[in-house]
């Protein structure tokens, strides 16, 4: 064992001096440290023992993914991710496509048609486009971007609802769940055929949802979302 203490008494060591620059803050608190070697835990457990209460975690990988999601972080071993929810936002969908939905309800469409003052159309209100079904993977760094235009003339800025669903693909808003909003004023020159464009970053610790619109002027704002530690 002599040979491995030379190795983690220098751990101690250096983890002893990071610890005394930090007792402010570390006072009182239980310490998680992601540690795999059985015997390193030991000892630090008995050096330690008199001081600070130390928890090492069963699944040490699993906690480190759990607290970087808190911070939030993204750890290095993070290339992809499975996504537990389905993800989108709020849209007024042409009435075809709402009619060829399996979850889009024909009493759901009666409530909510409408006729659109630009085109002449009919849409639906109250759906959902969908940036990621639930259980798709996604890569560190994804993103997904879909265009929009105005739904009505009288429309005076983009106001993107963001939800999220347990369900693949739900069509409607339904039974969503709201995670936020971005409210963006349309500029003086963006006219009713202009698109301007929502993007979902995927894959981080957290979702980041932009709105971008293009014209004279750039304007793009974000809504972040954490994901939910538990359902990691």
């Amino acid at each position: 064992m002599k040979l491995f203490d030379l190795r983690i008494d220098a751990i101690i060591t250096k983890l002893d001096e990071m610890l005394q620059k930090n007792e402010q803050i570390l006072n009182g608190r239980l310490k998680y440290i992601y540690i795999q070697s059985s015997y390193l835990q030991y000892k630090l457990k008995q050096y330690y023992k008199s001081k600070y209460t130390l928890v090492i975690p069963k699944e040490p990988i699993s906690a480190t993914v759990k607290g970087a999601a808190q911070l939030p972080r993204v750890p290095h071993f993070i290339s992809s991710r499975i996504v537990k929810y389905t993800y989108g936002v709020y849209a007024c969908l042409p009435i075809e496509y709402a009619q060829s939905h399996s979850k889009v309800s024909q009493d759901h469409i009666s409530k909510y048609k409408y006729i659109c003052d630009i085109d002449n159309k009919v849409y639906v209100k109250q759906c959902l486009v969908v940036f990621v079904n639930r259980n798709e993977a996604v890569k560190v760094g994804q993103v997904i971007q879909h265009s929009y235009s105005k739904t009505s003339k009288r429309e005076k800025a983009v106001h993107v609802k963001i939800y999220r669903s347990e369900e693949g693909d739900p069509g409607v808003i339904t039974k969503c769940t709201r995670l936020g909003e971005i409210k963006v004023p349309y500029p003086a020159n963006f006219n009713n055929e202009d698109k301007y464009f929502i993007r979902f970053y995927f894959g981080e610790t957290v979702i980041r949802v932009t709105v971008t619109i293009k014209g004279k002027e750039y304007v793009e704002k974000e809504q972040q979302i954490n994901y939910k530690v538990p359902d990691l």
